[in-house]
């Protein structure tokens, strides 16, 4: 009998706090000042994955830092992911298919590099477009384990070329959010397929308060449908 791929949560690895902390205090810093280091990112975030968290993945089991779920020939090609209801305590909803995770988050990279070089997009649009890319990276659900950190460190870059700097309240560890961002999330991630977009607005509402500039004042926006209902 064929022994089932183990599970993983990084988080039980000793240490894990503490190396976690310092190596996102670091890529912060270098998002932030290195362009070459956000264009890494956006071209391949399995990269920043390995990086991240090669050190904590089950010794036979390398791949699970790094590679997609959905990843053919590997024990990742067949991996489902659920979550904890906010909505409904004591159910699960399910992320993207695996089968699917690979050609979708090709996709949404290239999305992701269109909306960062749409040079006539407002501040508005611009708060969409981040929103955009971090709920469907959450939807897809790319990796294992650790795909918050991925998310995060996306949303930094892209803030960063769109001229954003990041509040105080922002960090890529430890998580800077918990129910209401979760539960506004949930919402975007279970909408009928299709109508996923018209939540973008609910998500943007949270994900405002880990930027300065234009979005510490009053938004005209507030209850704007989605430009990309």
């Amino acid at each position: 009998m064929t022994a089932l791929p183990p599970l993983w949560q990084a988080h039980n690895a000793p240490s894990y706090d503490s190396t976690m902390t310092t190596r996102c205090t670091a890529l912060l810093a270098e998002i932030g000042a290195d362009p070459k280091r956000r264009q890494a990112i956006f071209s391949d975030p399995r990269d920043l994955h390995r990086e991240l968290f090669a050190s904590f993945a089950p010794p036979d089991h390398g791949e699970y830092a790094g590679a997609y779920r959905g990843t053919a020939g590997t024990s990742l090609a067949n991996r489902r992911i659920s979550a904890d209801s906010q909505m409904e305590p004591g159910n699960q909803y399910e992320f993207c298919l695996p089968g699917e995770v690979p050609a979708r988050m090709d996709q949404l990279l290239r999305q992701t590099r269109d909306l960062i070089g749409d040079e006539s997009t407002d501040d508005f649009g611009k708060l969409i477009a981040l929103t955009y890319t971090f709920c469907w990276f959450g939807n897809i659900h790319p990796f294992l384990d650790g795909k918050g950190h991925v998310q995060r460190a996306i949303f930094a870059a892209m803030a960063t070329e769109f001229g954003y700097p990041l509040s105080a309240r922002f960090a890529i560890h430890p998580r800077p959010y918990d129910r209401l961002l979760a539960t506004a999330l949930e919402i975007f991630t279970r909408a009928p397929v299709g109508e996923e977009n018209g939540e973008l607005g609910l998500v943007a509402e949270y994900l405002a308060f880990f930027l300065d500039g234009p979005f510490n004042a009053p938004r005209k926006h507030v209850g704007t449908v989605s430009p990309y209902a």
